[in-house]
């Protein structure tokens, strides 16, 4: 009894040891394949090592306000701002690596969500024309989606995309995921609603559901499943990498700790 107690308070103390816990001021998480975690707040980026030392910064105070980033490339970081639909391209140290993308010069004024594709490509969602295109690195249209609304007969808001595994996920909080394959072809909408983000990760969709609780949607079983809610809650933020939860909650904590399943 006393040798299973000792192996018990060892766990703990790893457990404890493990975690780290810091103060996180950003509108937005991000993580990329490194392990680093990005905060984004407004005209800002801040990009730190996971035991919370800042590592860059970048800040534009001309562009306005950041609308979204993707770090899928984290030395080709894309940076949207939608006020001069004008899209910075950074790299790993968080520098101008080239220059801006204008995405007037090909008639997208329109143009509310960016992300990034394979081939140092872009989708970008038209809401005017409720409409997903990719173009090439020189904004030569490759693919589009047509018009969602009428295909689907809805009237989409989408406020989040991303590309992963050769897929768009079109985020809608009314209406769901809206999944898209890389020519842009629908194939189908996933029953979650109300995300302001989410990562899609593996064989996974993870994010903060509306109770503030970690979940995570399986591809294969399409079951939702609560990730450790005596432990995780009030949470708004949520990222998972290398084996490592990120979640910040309504107390502007950032918890960083092992992934136990």
């Amino acid at each position: 009894m006393k040798h299973i107690f000792s192996i018990l308070l060892l766990l703990t103390t790893l457990t404890i040891y493990s975690q780290s816990i810091q103060e996180f001021n950003g509108k937005a998480l991000l993580t990329d394949q490194f392990g680093y975690y990005y905060e984004i707040k407004d005209n800002e980026i801040k990009k730190y090592i996971n035991t919370g030392q800042l590592y860059y910064t970048y800040s534009n105070n001309v562009l306005g306000v950041i609308s979204n980033v993707d770090v899928t490339n984290p030395y080709k970081v894309v940076v949207y701002f939608n006020d001069f639909t004008k899209i910075v391209i950074l790299d790993n140290m968080l520098s101008p690596a080239s220059d801006v993308v204008d995405l007037t010069t090909i008639n997208q004024d329109e143009t509310s969500l960016v992300c990034r594709s394979y081939n140092d490509a872009f989708w970008y969602y038209n809401f005017i024309q409720f409409k997903l295109t990719r173009v090439n690195h020189l904004l030569e249209e490759t693919n589009n989606s047509g018009n969602i609304a009428t295909l689907l007969g809805k009237n989409i808001q989408p406020n989040f995309m991303v590309e992963y595994n050769n897929k768009v996920y079109l985020n809608d909080p009314k209406h769901g995921i809206l999944v898209f394959d890389i020519y842009g072809t629908y194939l189908k909408t996933i029953p979650i609603y109300g995300l302001e983000q989410f990562q899609v990760k593996e064989k996974y969709i993870v994010y903060v559901n509306n109770s503030s609780q970690i979940e995570r949607y399986d591809f294969f079983t399409l079951e939702k499943e609560v990730y450790d809610p005596e432990k995780y809650q009030n949470i708004q933020l949520v990222r998972i990498e290398n084996k490592l939860i990120y979640a910040v909650d309504k107390n502007h904590r950032l918890i960083i700790d092992k992934i136990y399943k």
